[in-house]
């Protein structure tokens, strides 16, 4: 991978993201893409975070890495507010990206304007192939939808300790291994400012 485009990517992300930690967010995702850890990834921009122009931009970026990216408007009210997002999804390959794009719709669809599930059959079906297509370890995307008590003291000791996804119980540490290690290295060797801002907090595991 070139380094230097990785990093002009990344500085481009921290300049036109409101909050770094969503900036981060983003970077250790495509980062996930650029070594194969992920078929796809899904990322959004408000609408008044960034002009046509720098989206194109942004576009330039990804394909100087080799990735291709779909997007797409919607309207949503957030806190009271009506704002509009742009969603965007990346793989190396157009077509991964337009099914990526595809699959969220049909998750999103499940969703109430409350955030409540208003299909549940529908969701965990939309869930698992979303899961699939961002390269969360199957043990971890059955987990999720099998788990249902967000309040669940030991979920959220897993989710302390994690970031990324929610991992399983059983299989956490298997789980960890086969993603956020992979995925922490590389952010390690490609990402130094992403690399800097995750590993502030030392209550997330990092490379063991």
């Amino acid at each position: 991978m070139d380094n230097s485009r990785i990093i002009e990517l990344e500085n481009f992300l921290y300049k036109i993201k409101e909050k770094p930690a969503v900036a981060a967010e983003d970077v250790a995702n495509i980062i996930g893409v650029l070594i194969d850890l992920k078929p796809a990834m899904i990322g959004d921009f408000e609408k008044n975070e960034l002009k046509n122009i720098e989206f194109e931009e942004f576009e330039k970026l990804l394909k100087q890495i080799g990735l291709e990216t779909v997007h797409f408007e919607h309207s949503c009210r957030f806190n009271g507010k009506e704002i509009v997002i742009i969603h965007f999804c990346i793989s190396k390959k157009k077509k991964l990206a337009e099914q990526t794009h595809k699959t969220f719709i049909e998750l999103w669809s499940t969703i109430d304007n409350n955030g409540g599930i208003n299909n549940r059959r529908k969701w965990v079906i939309a869930t698992k192939k979303v899961g699939k297509l961002l390269g969360y370890p199957k043990t971890a995307i059955n987990s999720f939808v099998k788990d249902n008590d967000l309040e669940n003291k030991d979920r959220i000791e897993r989710m302390k300790r994690n970031r990324y996804y929610a991992h399983s119980a059983k299989y956490e540490d298997r789980e960890f291994r086969m993603y956020d290690q992979k995925l922490n290295k590389a952010i390690s060797d490609f990402a130094p400012k992403t690399a800097s801002l995750l590993t502030e907090n030392k209550e997330k595991r990092w490379l063991v």
